[in-house]
């Protein structure tokens, strides 16, 4: 499940989160150079840093709505990819390849790894919510999640899989349909049968 702490969190905790996230899948640490590279020569991260200035912009007076959908508008075009202005994503987002990238009004956790081409979003205009992406969940490339489900903490997207029913936690789910595998992590958790 979704840590309500995440959707608490301030824009500037988040960003230092996303920092963290991408500092520990380069093996580095955060120091200015890093920093530097980060948001003016790293696509994956503009795209990143994209978002949390439409979350802080939005907070100005009287304008503030106005110019968070004029920079999501911008970061569409620029990258071929959505986040919803009303998903709501926890720090520590991680895209790499932020291409063809379309995000419903989801609600993503903390630690989120979204690969190029993945969606997450509603089946139908009926369903009753979009997905919810637990904490420390790897979405791979191509990865289709629609539906009100729940893809549990720690959980394993495959490449081109389509999911459409919930993943526990700790398993991954491949396949078109997915069907779920318990992850070796999980099994060891579980203890001994």
């Amino acid at each position: 499940m979704v840590d309500e702490q995440a959707l608490e969190e301030t824009v500037i905790e988040k960003i230092k989160l996303d920092l963290a996230q991408w500092a520990h899948y380069e093996k580095t640490s955060i120091g200015p150079f890093f920093v530097l590279r980060m948001v003016f020569l790293t696509p994956g991260f503009q795209f990143v840093f994209a978002r949390r200035v439409q979350e802080a912009v939005v907070h100005v007076p009287f304008i503030g709505r106005l110019l968070r959908r004029i920079f999501w508008w911008a970061s569409c075009l620029a990258f071929g990819s959505e986040l919803a202005i009303g998903a709501q994503i926890g720090g520590g987002l991680y895209v790499p390849h932020p291409f063809g990238i379309v995000v419903g009004c989801s609600r993503l956790g903390r630690r989120i790894h979204l690969l190029q081409n993945v969606t997450i979003g509603r089946k139908t205009a009926e369903d009753a919510r979009d997905p919810v992406i637990g904490d420390d969940v790897t979405i791979t490339a191509g990865a289709v999640v629609l539906g009100a489900i729940t893809v549990g903490e720690g959980a394993t997207i495959g490449a081109n899989s389509v999911v459409l029913a919930d993943v526990p936690p700790h398993t991954i789910a491949i396949g078109a349909p997915a069907r779920i595998l318990v992850s070796r992590g999980a099994a060891v958790a579980a203890g001994p049968t």
